[in-house]
């Protein structure tokens, strides 16, 4: 934003939620610790850059912490197995970090996350977008045997290109835990009426009883949901994730990395102000959010990687893109 829009957002926040403590914290996260982490410490030095990795296909699972993988996948069932550091805290940092602006002619993407077609829509071959088609009404998410099904297919209708398959899971909706179900996604930047999962956090201070939960960690601060509950029930949404992973390995041929765009905060305390942090807000790096897992598994010879050309997502993709975003509460 320009400095006239920033002062534009600002003054019409505090016109509107000047007495909402979910603004405020907001606020803290996105203008003092979110730029002193990203400018100042730890920034973004050694973290890992996706696609300057080995694999013929990457799978992303999304929002998943490192210790949550370990805990409940086998990582000495992997051929390697290695903590990398994301270069995001949020699916649209990474994927602005990642992608957006490349010219990757050589990879077909699977996606179950909006994000990746608002932000790097023209970088791919090919961009399968599951959100789009595959997204269940009743559970509020993309399950996971519909992103397998269409990866299945891209592995036959792409064999010669690198294949990223990204699943929404274990990121929240959590599948079958109805008492943790809140009001849904939400975009980053929009103030309480909106709230911000991508930006979801918290400070020390209590919630206002005009204030309702809007994702499960906003939950986890407000003493809606125990911490343990919340853990089991985020890592049962890893464990379908990663079922429907086994699935297509049984599949497909090459070099299979497994990996995830950011974790999430379940009330650790981040720096330099030492404020309690929940879900996973733009540009902070404290290792809950960035360390994440790197498992590494052959299987069969690898496929042989050819470059063609990038397509941009169509206008009338762009048109569905934007009513599916507000179906999930982005807009």
């Amino acid at each position: 934003m320009s400095l006239t829009e920033t002062v534009s957002y600002v003054v019409d926040g505090l016109r509107e939620s000047y007495d909402d403590p979910y603004w405020w914290r907001e606020r803290v996260f996105e203008f003092l610790v979110g730029p002193f982490h990203t400018n100042v410490y730890p920034g973004r030095g050694g973290s890992v850059r996706v696609m300057d990795e080995d694999w013929d296909t990457l799978v992303v699972l999304d929002a998943c912490r490192e210790d949550l993988f370990t805990e409940r996948a086998s990582v000495t069932d992997y051929d390697d197995y290695r903590t990398v550091t994301s270069r995001g805290s949020t699916t649209r940092e990474w994927v602005r970090q990642n992608f957006a602006g490349g010219d990757f002619g050589d990879t077909v993407y699977v996606t179950s996350n909006p994000y990746v077609s608002r932000e790097a829509g023209d970088a791919f071959h090919e961009l399968i977008e599951c959100w789009m088609t595959d997204f269940d009404d009743e559970r509020k998410t993309v399950p996971p045997e519909a992103v397998v099904d269409a990866a299945k297919r891209a592995h036959e209708e792409y064999p010669d290109k690198r294949v990223i398959v990204h699943f929404m899971q274990p990121h929240h909706p959590f599948i079958g835990e109805r008492e943790l179900t809140f009001a849904g996604w939400q975009i980053e930047g929009e103030s309480h009426g909106s709230e911000s999962e991508e930006s979801s956090d918290s400070d020390d201070s209590e919630p206002t009883e005009r204030q309702r939960p809007y994702t499960p960690w906003d939950a986890l601060w407000m003493g809606r949901v125990s911490k343990d509950d919340l853990w089991d029930a985020y890592g049962d949404n890893l464990t379908l994730a990663l079922d429907a992973v086994d699935d297509l390995l049984d599949d497909i041929e090459g070099r299979v990395a497994i990996t995830s765009d950011h974790g999430n905060m379940l009330g650790e305390r981040t720096f330099p102000l030492p404020l309690r942090v929940y879900g996973h807000p733009k540009g902070i790096r404290n290792e809950e959010l960035v360390e994440v897992p790197w498992a590494v598994r052959d299987v069969g010879p690898r496929r042989t990687i050819r470059t063609g050309e990038t397509r941009s997502v169509t206008d009338s993709n762009e048109d569905d893109l934007e009513d599916r975003l507000a179906d999930l509460g982005y807009v």
